[in-house]
């Protein structure tokens, strides 16, 4: 009998977090009716859902758990009546992650709804093409004399208003996404004058900030 208490106090400061650090032995003795009547820990966290719901602020475990138990053993006096709400517990248990995963999908439905992709890939080939173009002249597209360098990068992103804002928007929503790789590439290959023509100051400045924050973090994670 001595054992069973002990073993069922073991389990509640185990599964309850408002229980962990107390004293097993103190715990044993408070549920020593209820262990006594042959309570397991899913008894008790039905019980103690029917009697109060959710707990989440206790200044004295113990005390806490003293108060709830008392005459717990003469109302849910049959293992039928202690099945009863436990199934309410999981129940409930269940109804709550339920809420919580529609929760998470509510919010990251609101934080992609905020910027649509365009319909087509125009824009993306025309970025592809040009990139290529740049890619096989000398140096890369870095030509010695930077200040030339934007009038020579003009001419592959002759596109329209519409399509230099698809792209400028298809870049903002990777950012939004954490994806840096539209502009930092186009730094790359294109020259970081090309990239602000393309993008504009405030995107190029973002995505580089971004960029080097990962980084950062990287490097961080390598030295640990």
């Amino acid at each position: 009998m001595v054992g069973r208490r002990f073993q069922l106090a073991r389990e509640l400061t185990q599964e309850l977090d408002w229980l962990r650090g107390c004293s097993v032995p103190r715990i044993a003795w408070v549920a020593r009716t209820i262990a006594d009547a042959g309570w397991t820990t899913a008894d008790v966290q039905g019980w103690l859902h029917f009697r109060r719901g959710n707990i989440t602020q206790v200044r004295r475990g113990s005390g806490m758990l003293a108060a709830l138990l008392a005459g717990a053993e003469n109302v849910l006096d049959t293992p039928e009546k202690r099945a009863i709400v436990v199934e309410d517990w999981r129940a409930a248990q269940e109804a709550a992650r339920r809420y919580r995963i529609q929760q998470v999908r509510a919010r990251t439905k609101r934080f992609e709804g905020g910027w649509q992709a365009p319909s087509s890939r125009a824009v993306q080939r025309k970025v592809e093409t040009a990139i290529a173009q740049v890619s096989e002249t000398p140096g890369g597209g870095h030509e010695p004399d930077q200040s030339q360098a934007p009038d020579d990068l003009a001419a592959p992103f002759e596109m329209s208003t519409q399509e230099h804002d698809d792209l400028r928007a298809t870049a903002q929503g990777q950012l939004m996404q954490g994806e840096t790789d539209l502009i930092t590439g186009t730094i790359n290959v294109m020259g970081h004058q090309a990239a602000e023509r393309i993008y504009g100051s405030d995107l190029v400045r973002r995505a580089q900030q971004l960029a080097g924050a990962v980084r950062s973090s990287r490097v961080a994670l390598d030295h640990r």
